[in-house]
């Protein structure tokens, strides 16, 4: 059956009418001439009046048929077939995750996908996801399930973690609006739903889950640790029982000793080897056949930058003075704070900046023009700074830090206010309150007893103090990005220092600022650097945050949070998931457009109505 995708263009067919009109306007009675002899006839051209009247007809035609034609084409016609019929729509999603490398388990939950899909009922479409870290479409919906029960066969476990979030956003794009039923094949990962992560699908998506079954016992290798005299390796237990277990050391592919250790149930240990640091890296490996196989092997990079640094701006250049609170809380996790005075700044060059992860300008006592342009090029080149517009800043001083396109604007308060005043994120969402998804009231606990003025060009306000003012901004230049708070980070405007949410905030920015990962030398697969191959190994990759500098070695590992046997009840996975009510008619439309997409039949009209116009104009020019 044809259907238009828009039929109201159905209406310009009308203007066909036009050449009939007046074709028929055109028409006069042929007047009669008396001539005394026929004789004088006798040389005189006589036209084949039925010639005449033939030809006129077929450029009415012709012209009528152009019309059509290209109202046809306007109204995008197509067949409906397949999918017109069908009832629904069935999408399979795969979990194709580390977790399900163990023996004989991918082979079940290929199994429990194929018979999904034979159970699908034979009017609704069928297609199939894989998904881990991310998700990809391997079937579209379609009727042949020996297509989508091939597209199962060919999937393998991988080496990425299971995240819900990355299924079911691929799966609603496959419904495309249409009712239907989603079916995750997968072992109910705990560690699949992120803090604070949902899911959305479309309201009339039936959601059911088939268990592959609880973890068997496993033992993992979830550090590797690289320290001035030894190796250290972390083995976790997952099992009921403890275990006796043997790790084989490697240094730079040769077996370099093995060492021993007993692991309680569900515990963890470290195994230490001596005197293994000489060499360029390092692999921990255990014996586990009958567990998970793809957390047996640990990589590390022996003699890398695998702590980044953070250089703090201050006065005097003195971090452990100037900006206690702001050391501790970088130390406490896996960066180092380097003072840098504003005079040592003036005499730094590009590369010498650029060996640190992220700036933290917190004061701009002794900070010269080339200090200020040397801070300018870092971030336009690609590096990322914090500003804390706190009583040691001066604001027409950092006017310029960002480059003269993104010129900042800053006030201090002259003295502090009475009120004091919470923060609260604008957006949630943004990267830096991502530790806060689940709790961002948390933040809200903080007290500002004073405050500087904030504004920058082409800077996002991210979050707000409670009396409406602007608490910090997210700004642009080149291709760095910079973040201004609108008061110190050493407790003297502020407590927020004192609150336990300062920690993880810092740590999300300077992850944030984005160059602090371009100087780590151990990443998880989902995060592996570009020109690195998404799996565990040891990789060599170019530096790009210094132009002309030497390839580095990287260590890419499996996510550890992936072996957690911790599972999830079904209601508890259904309830991190929302439905949205599709707009009326939504359905039907997304079908249609898919239907006609893939048929494209009014290129076909156009075709045919040019042909039409060449066929005219030839005809009316033997006709005049």
């Amino acid at each position: 059956m044809i259907s238009f995708l828009s039929p109201l263009f159905l209406v310009g067919a009308l203007t066909a009418a036009v050449p009939v009109i007046l074709h028929l306007l055109k028409r006069e009675p042929e007047p009669r001439i008396k001539f005394a002899a026929v004789k004088l006839l006798k040389h005189a051209p006589v036209e084949n009046t039925e010639k005449h009247r033939l030809r006129e007809l077929l450029l009415l035609a012709l012209r009528v048929a152009a019309l059509v034609l290209l109202a046809l084409a306007f109204a995008r016609p197509f067949f409906a077939r397949g999918a017109a019929t069908a009832s629904g729509v069935t999408v399979v999603a795969l979990d194709t995750s580390y977790s399900l490398s163990a023996p004989g388990r991918f082979e079940r939950a290929k199994q429990l996908a194929k018979s999904a899909i034979a159970n699908t009922p034979s009017t609704d479409l069928v297609g199939v996801i894989t998904f881990s870290d991310e998700a990809e479409i391997v079937a579209k919906p379609g009727t042949d399930r020996v297509l989508a029960a091939s597209a199962v066969d060919d999937a393998v476990a991988g080496f990425g973690g299971t995240r819900y979030r990355a299924a079911l956003s691929a799966a609603s794009q496959t419904l495309a609006g249409r009712r239907g039923t989603i079916v995750v094949v997968t072992d109910l990962q705990e560690s699949g739903w992120d803090a604070g992560d949902r899911a959305s699908v479309p309201e009339g998506a039936r959601i059911e889950i088939a268990d592959v079954g609880a973890l068997p016992a496993n033992l993992a290798v979830v550090s590797l640790q690289p320290l001035s005299d030894r190796l250290v390796a972390t083995i976790r237990n997952t099992g009921a029982q403890s275990r006796d277990v043997r790790a084989h050391l490697t240094i730079d592919g040769r077996p370099a000793g093995d060492a021993t250790a007993s692991i309680g149930a569900n515990q963890t240990a470290e195994v230490t080897f001596a005197g293994a640091t000489r060499g360029n890296t390092a692999s921990v490996t255990v014996d586990d056949p009958a567990g998970i196989q793809a957390d047996n092997q640990r990589f590390a990079v022996l003699g890398g930058a695998s702590v980044p640094s953070v250089a703090v701006v201050t006065g005097s250049g003195d971090a452990g003075r100037d900006a206690f609170y702001v050391q501790q809380a970088l130390g406490a996790g896996s960066y180092r704070a380097v003072g840098v005075s504003g005079a040592k700044l003036a005499s730094m060059t590009d590369d010498q900046l650029a060996a640190h992860a992220a700036i933290f300008l917190l004061s701009t006592r002794g900070l010269e023009r080339h200090g200020r342009e040397l801070l300018a090029s870092f971030v336009r080149s690609g590096g990322g700074m914090l500003l804390a517009a706190g009583p040691d800043v001066d604001g027409e001083v950092v006017a310029d830090v960002l480059g003269s396109a993104s010129a900042l604007r800053i006030q201090a308060a002259a003295a502090p206010k009475a009120a004091e005043r919470g923060l609260a994120p604008a957006d949630v969402r943004h990267p830096v309150f991502h530790a806060f998804a689940a709790n961002a009231a948390t933040l809200g606990l903080v007290r500002f007893r004073n405050v500087a003025r904030i504004a920058g060009t082409g800077c996002q306000t991210i979050a707000r103090f409670t009396t409406g003012d602007t608490a910090l901004i997210d700004c642009a230049a080149g291709d760095g990005r910079a973040l201004v708070i609108a008061s110190d980070l050493d407790n003297r405007w502020n407590d927020f220092p004192l609150h336990a949410t300062f920690v993880p905030f810092l740590h999300e920015t300077v992850q944030y600022l984005a160059s602090a990962r371009a100087h780590a030398s151990e990443y998880v697969v989902a995060d592996a650097p570009r020109g690195a191959p998404r799996r565990p190994g040891i990789a060599t990759i170019a530096d790009g945050t210094r132009r002309g500098a030497a390839p580095r070695r990287v260590a890419i590992n499996v996510d550890p949070r992936e072996s957690d046997p911790a599972r999830l009840t079904m209601d508890e996975f259904q309830a991190a998931v929302t439905r949205l009510k599709p707009t009326a008619g939504s359905e039907e439309r997304i079908e249609a457009r898919q239907q006609e997409d893939s048929q494209h039949m009014w290129q076909y009209a156009v075709a045919l109505m040019l042909i039409a116009l060449a066929v005219e104009g030839f005809l009316a020019a033997r006709t005049a």
